[in-house]
């Protein structure tokens, strides 16, 4: 009892004695998306975007807590990002047997990412940073084939990461290796009472951000990200006729960029 006692008082000292900021950050981001469906190696579909198709804003919450006697410090990071906006589709009918490209439409998506982010910064040098950290998310994209054919794709993740930060003058470089591994992935869609249960959902992504300070309170933000999602093949699932599907596997090398203002407080 008194060990806890102990090191609840130090604690409770270590944040009486720590620096404590606050960042918010608001951007635009636009997604130039390019997915592919595959069975046993073939090419079934395809959805396609440019930057300004998929458009939405990404809102940044960070803590940052520092005592007084170390360089070092630690992150924790809350942010949601929203996206909307259409894609090309290129396919054929379920049942067609008409192969890839017979049929090409327009597919309405929406996507939403939830990222708790927990980092520790060591402080190399004056100008230079290694980030260390560990993030819990949560990701849905809903895809609108048509008004009878909805899917749904979501799962949670896990999210650990590595990123160099550079300070040069007013300029802060922070090129980011992140891996986010699915968990319990899964795919809902219309007609079915069963869910898809996917067999992995994992994203590898880099991204470079810059920030450029222009006085103690605000900072200007632009990023490219670079992402590879794969899906693995699903179970099978059976509709109300007793006929048999499942979700194939898909990859996606989707390209992100955003810009934006950051307040300091």
């Amino acid at each position: 009892m008194l060990k806890k006692i102990v090191i609840s008082v130090l604690f409770a000292s270590s944040l009486l004695f720590a620096k404590v900021s606050v960042d918010y950050s608001v951007n635009f981001v636009g997604i130039s998306m390019d997915y592919k469906e595959y069975k046993d190696g073939v090419l079934l579909d395809s959805e396609s975007s440019g930057y300004a198709d998929l458009i939405g804003a990404e809102f940044k919450y960070k803590y940052k807590m520092q005592e007084d006697s170390s360089s070092d410090y630690n992150d924790i990071t809350f942010t949601v990002m929203a996206l909307g906006g259409d894609t090309k589709y290129k396919g054929s009918y379920i049942g067609s047997n008409l192969g890839y490209g017979s049929l090409v439409s327009t597919t309405s998506n929406k996507i939403y990412d939830f990222d708790l982010d927990f980092a520790h910064v060591y402080q190399q040098a004056a100008n230079y940073k290694v980030i260390v950290s560990l993030g819990l998310g949560y990701r849905f994209w809903r895809r609108e084939l048509s008004a009878q054919q909805i899917e749904d794709y979501k799962w949670y993740s896990l999210r650990p990461s590595v990123a160099f930060s550079y300070d040069y003058k007013d300029l802060k470089i922070t090129p980011e290796f992140e891996y986010q591994y699915g968990v319990r992935p899964r795919m809902s869609a219309s007609g079915f009472n069963e869910e898809f249960k996917l067999g992995a959902a994992n994203i590898m992504e880099f991204s470079l951000p810059i920030e450029y300070t222009i006085n103690q309170k605000f900072s200007l933000y632009g990023a490219y990200i670079y992402q590879y999602q794969k899906i693995r093949e699903s179970n099978v699932v059976y509709d109300d006729s007793g006929s048999g599907y499942l979700e194939p596997q898909s990859k996606a090398y989707n390209e992100y960029i955003k810009f934006g203002i950051v307040f300091k407080y």
